[in-house]
């Protein structure tokens, strides 16, 4: 099941320098960084969660997102949508009822719903640092 929301603040997004939430937004942003990752997280006032894993040069290489509704695919996703978008529709179908994945090319989107909470993660996977793989990604 594929579903694109519009209820989330824009954000970074894949493949794009990270850049500061403005709180006046109704966002709520936490800063991680230790071991493998770092990653900047927000909470919009839907109480979606959003967070942007950066490499040492400030770039997003990974989001993922989890919540009551579902984020806006398309503004996290920026540049790469249209892919996702293409790679989706050819999959219809193919999705399980709860989750789906997409691999295209160097993108890979995988999103879940389950019990009214939505849930997924995108990644470019040439772009993940060295060490780190799929399993880091929350």
């Amino acid at each position: 099941m594929l579903a694109f929301g519009a209820t989330t603040p824009a954000h970074a997004q894949l493949g794009a320098a990270a850049r500061a939430e403005d709180a006046s937004q109704g966002s709520v942003m936490h800063v991680a960084q230790g071991g493998r990752v770092a990653y900047h997280e927000t909470t919009d006032m839907n109480g979606i969660v959003v967070r942007e894993y950066v490499d040492s040069g400030g770039k997003v290489y990974v989001v993922s997102w989890r919540g009551p509704a579902m984020a806006d695919v398309r503004s996290l996703l920026g540049t790469y949508f249209e892919t996702f978008l293409g790679a989706a529709n050819a999959t219809i179908g193919e999705a399980g009822l709860h989750t789906a994945r997409v691999a295209q090319g160097d993108l890979v989107v995988e999103n879940r719903v389950r019990l009214r909470e939505f849930s997924g993660r995108a990644w470019l996977a040439s772009a993940l640092p060295p060490g780190v793989d799929a399993t880091d990604i929350q």
